[in-house]
């Protein structure tokens, strides 16, 4: 058995794999819906759909589940994406869970590797009481209840699985403040277990005496076998390169044309799908400021169309997010030193 001491904690910055994406992606697409709109905005190429060995930054992930919950339109479409979770979208992880010598092992084992799943919120597991709590999560603002209700659903899902077919396990879930009490008979026909809310925090129960049955497809030596490989995946997982926030805002600004105000720290926030607070202080940690990535794509473009034939300023200024010219031409000064007709053709 696993001590807890071994369960590591969730490193915000790993990489995700790309299984359960395609997965979902394929499975639109069976159902005959265009899946272009999923995918706009997230930098996830049709390449790595058929990659199994792709990997996905958070905000990527966080981005395409965005685009989902937009086109659902249902608060709780979390639940049933988490449905369609499967242990083979865990890749390795997948694999050596069934092999589990018994419920409290596999469970252990989870969570040891917790790195190789895809939930950003943090476990904690009291398996003498049959307990797996989810906190935090507040990062993922706006989409934050998609992500609990994915995540209970997959686990609800992950417990059945542990039983042999046709034997469901005594189960009970509590969610904290994200679903109202109206929504309970909706969240129990779903899930198929008894539901509460307004707990302090959310939790997946069991019968703890189950815990130590063993697994149907229990095997030691594929435990022994997996383990290694396990341990592999979740170093190249979290050894990948992090998510780069002043990278992902260059990008904001470099999407956007020539039409249109230029975006603020409201707009880039909301592309990013966090709160400008929190993108402003990642962007800290980095060294980095907004105004300075700004400035950086601003006095480039302005660069560069001084130097096309007929450029007038008031055009460059008006696309670059500025009142008047004047306002422009102050700013160029400030960027290099000299007015902007030093820089005319």
């Amino acid at each position: 058995m696993l001590a807890d001491a071994m369960w590591p904690s969730i490193a915000p910055q790993r990489a995700l794999s790309v299984l359960a994406v395609a997965d979902l992606v394929a499975w639109r697409r069976g159902l005959g819906h265009d899946t272009k709109a999923l995918l706009q905005g997230t930098g996830i190429s049709e390449a790595q759909l058929g990659d199994p060995e792709a990997l996905i930054t958070p905000l990527q992930e966080q981005a395409f589940f965005g685009n989902w919950v937009a086109q659902a339109e249902r608060p709780d479409c979390g639940l049933e994406v988490g449905q369609r979770y499967r242990l083979m979208h865990f890749g390795h992880l997948g694999l050596i869970l069934p092999h589990a010598a018994t419920r409290r092992e596999a469970m252990a084992l989870f969570l040891r590797f917790i790195n190789l799943s895809y939930t950003h919120f943090t476990p904690e597991a009291d398996l003498a009481a049959g307990l797996l709590r989810l906190r935090g999560g507040e990062h993922l603002g706006p989409l934050r209840r998609f992500y609990l209700d994915r995540d209970v659903a997959f686990t609800v899902g992950l417990l059945r699985a542990f039983f042999k077919d046709g034997e469901a396990p005594p189960l009970r879930v509590r969610f904290d403040s994200s679903v109202a009490p109206s929504e309970v008979p909706r969240y129990e026909a779903v899930l198929g277990v008894a539901v509460e809310v307004g707990a302090p925090v959310t939790e997946v129960a069991m019968d703890p005496s189950r815990l130590d049955e063993p697994m149907p497809e229990a095997n030691a030596l594929m435990v022994r076998l997996l383990q290694p490989q396990c341990e592999a995946r979740a170093a190249k997982v979290i050894g990948s390169r992090p998510v780069n926030w002043a990278e992902r805002v260059r990008e904001v600004f470099q999407q956007h044309g020539a039409q249109g105000p230029w975006p603020d720290g409201g707009d880039v926030a909301r592309r990013l799908r966090c709160s400008e607070r929190t993108l402003r202080r990642h962007l800290a940690d980095e060294g980095q400021s907004l105004q300075a990535l700004s400035d950086a794509e601003r006095s480039g473009r302005a660069a560069q169309w001084l130097r096309q034939d007929n450029a007038r300023l008031d055009d460059i200024a008006t696309a670059l997010g500025y009142s008047e010219a004047a306002a422009l031409i102050r700013a160029y000064k400030r960027w290099f030193g000299h007015p902007p007709g030093v820089d005319r053709r």
